[in-house]
């Protein structure tokens, strides 16, 4: 319903077109009630603006923000997943270990990128210039959206997954699916607070 909407209707922010159908991916129906009420129905251009020249931003500018830092760690760590699973072996001899590094390398580029497409066209900065604040503002935001994520993979490897990755099982795609919200969970302080200080500009 989300990709059905942008195809009509595509959001001003142009990366912001693929971030929200990766946030319907991992937070089914809740994603696409945001969707409704923090984008759809507010296209209005005057809140894309840099959050230094707000006191306070509002719910949906953080949760905008988040879920564009979540899209980056969610594909990172899809990607992550057959690498890891293809392995025959661990190189970090811990399974969930090597998961972590390679979604964390992974999320990094993935979130740089998105971070850098937005800037682009919000700020209009150079090349060199997008891809610096990109680095230097959703570095913070990946790691700690990170640990939420394996802090909750952890316990799930311990008591439901038994220490495996298998794509092949629905159960294990359960977990990561609440691995990511959860992981989002704990990002939204962090995005909250890199606003507020006029650190990270509203997408």
């Amino acid at each position: 319903m989300i990709v059905k909407d942008i195809l009509r209707r595509p959001h001003p922010v142009r990366i912001m077109n693929l971030v929200w159908p990766i946030t319907g991916l991992y937070m089914p129906f809740f994603g696409w009630l945001a969707w409704w009420f923090f984008a759809r129905k507010s296209r209005q251009k005057s809140w894309l603006t840099p959050a230094s020249r707000r006191q306070s931003p509002e719910i949906r500018q953080i949760f905008s923000s988040t879920s564009h830092c979540a899209a980056g760690c969610a594909l990172g760590d899809i990607v992550a997943i057959p690498i890891v699973s293809i392995l025959n072996y661990s190189p970090f001899h811990s399974l969930l270990l090597s998961h972590a590094i390679f979604s964390l390398a992974l999320s990094f580029v993935f979130g740089v990128l998105l971070q850098f497409f937005a800037l682009r066209q919000l700020e209009g900065f150079s090349i060199f210039r997008a891809l610096w604040q990109a680095i230097k503002t959703d570095f913070f935001s990946l790691v700690v959206y990170q640990v939420g994520m394996f802090l909750y993979m952890e316990l799930a490897f311990c008591f439901i997954l038994h220490g495996q990755i298998e794509p092949r099982v629905l159960r294990f795609w359960f977990m990561l699916q609440i691995a990511l919200f959860t992981g989002f969970i704990f990002a939204w302080p962090a995005n909250k607070f890199l606003l507020q200080r006029g650190i990270k500009t509203v997408v």
